[in-house]
């Protein structure tokens, strides 16, 4: 197994942004950079899509301009911006492919998503199942009506807030797993939960959001193992969790029965995952290598340049011309079929086949592989990690070249994380 970590919270996400490759422009003729533009969006790509806007801006026409920049805006965390764009484009007396139009539509349920806006993001899942039928796939319908569940389950759930009095700084503990672990105040009692940029949704188990009286809604929702297995999770609200000087009301968490987050291997019962939108909520998360937890009450003046994109709600970082999910809750980064395919002539060369066993809830399996060294090149510093995980396949249709952990990340001796300005730096 690669990791605990990986057991089972790479695949907490119930929804997924679905692209469909666009043949089509608005003036019914072939734009080759909207085209090329289209690709680098259906790889996830961002940071070379943006630089090919950015490059070639004039060359597209004014409603090519919107739809990208809204795309663009989703993915470097400006839904507002991004909602805006589509609301112009709806508006526009020309009239988008509907491939075009399912993908904003997507776009937008995301952006509901991530302004907690869940009446917004119902209003929008309804209406993709309703004016789309004939472009989904069995798939992506049985998924968009699993969002439908739980949207019209928080649908009367006011936006999670956040009161900042003060710099926060924690110290982060260790559990059985070797995972970083936040002690939070919940109605009075406290809880350790692992701190997870890859859980795209907090997660807690049933008995711990019992003990903490959170507000359980029964919703039946359908969660995808690594495995295959299918796991049933209901929704919890959070009235409020206090984190050192911060506190967070109305936080969404998923509910897992205990056995889900039971690791077998080691006997340890994780309690919940501290995931995504309360850690981008937070605006900047600090983390030091002798594991300390900060924030800041105003976040710090860029030191870099952007390279922080969100896939729904999955961080993604820039290294080296290529991408990569970006997650503080592995131990190690294991490396995608598309990072095999660009090297593929020197690792046939020079590594070894071997399987790549990987855990989920549900039991583990094996993958086709490599287990190799790379080196790679964060700021002005080269970093050298070896025994990566390599696997040769796609697994889940993965368009990234890996997910990068915490093997990479303790190379430092702090990590700055600004959902601000989106930018990850190194010190």
């Amino acid at each position: 197994m690669n990791s605990t970590a990986n057991y089972f919270k790479k695949y907490l996400s119930t929804y997924f942004l679905l692209f469909i490759s666009i043949q089509l422009n608005f003036a019914q003729v072939t734009s080759t950079r909207f085209n090329t533009f289209c690709q680098l969006i259906e790889s996830k790509d961002f940071f070379s899509a943006r630089e090919l806007f950015m490059s070639n801006k004039t060359d597209f026409s004014t409603n090519e301009q919107a739809f990208i920049l809204a795309i663009l805006d989703n993915a470097f965390n400006k839904p507002i911006a991004s909602n805006k764009k589509i609301v112009l484009l709806n508006k526009s007396s020309e009239v988008l492919p509907d491939t075009l139009r399912l993908k904003i539509q997507r776009i937008q349920e995301d952006n509901f998503v991530k302004l907690k806006d869940y009446a917004g993001a119902k209003r929008t899942t309804q209406k993709i199942l309703h004016e789309f039928d004939p472009l989904l796939s069995t798939e992506v319908k049985d998924d968009l009506r699993n969002n439908l569940k739980i949207w019209s389950a928080l649908e009367h759930i006011g936006p999670q807030r956040i009161e900042m009095n003060g710099d926060t700084r924690l110290k982060m503990t260790k559990d059985r797993a070797g995972l970083k672990n936040l002690k939070l105040t919940i109605n009075g009692d406290t809880a350790s939960f692992i701190f997870d940029t890859g859980a795209n949704l907090s997660t807690v188990s049933e008995s711990v959001a019992k003990r903490l009286h959170m507000d359980i809604i029964r919703a039946a929702i359908d969660v995808d193992a690594i495995t295959g297995i299918s796991i049933k999770a209901d929704l919890a609200v959070c009235k409020q969790l206090k984190l050192g000087n911060i506190n967070i009301s109305d936080v969404i968490f998923l509910v897992f029965p205990d056995s889900a987050l039971y690791i077998p291997q080691i006997n340890y019962q994780i309690n919940g995952i501290l995931g995504f939108p309360v850690i981008e909520a937070l605006q900047e998360v600090q983390l030091t290598q002798d594991d300390f937890f900060i924030v800041p009450k105003t976040p710090t003046v860029p030191k870099t340049t952007s390279n922080l994109a969100i896939d729904g709600l999955t961080p993604l970082i820039a290294i080296d011309g290529k991408h990569y999910t970006f997650d503080t809750g592995a131990e190690k980064t294991i490396l995608y079929a598309p990072f095999y395919e660009a090297y593929k002539q020197r690792i046939e060369k020079h590594e070894i086949p071997t399987k790549i066993a990987m855990g989920g809830a549900g039991g583990k399996v094996e993958y086709d592989g490599f287990v190799i060294q790379h080196t790679f090149h964060i700021g002005d510093k080269p970093i050298d990690i070896k025994n990566i995980s390599l696997l040769k396949s796609k697994i889940k249709n993965e368009t990234v070249y890996g997910n990068i952990g915490q093997d990479i990340i303790r190379q430092f001796s702090k990590m700055t994380l600004n959902f601000k300005d989106m930018f990850i730096h190194f010190d």
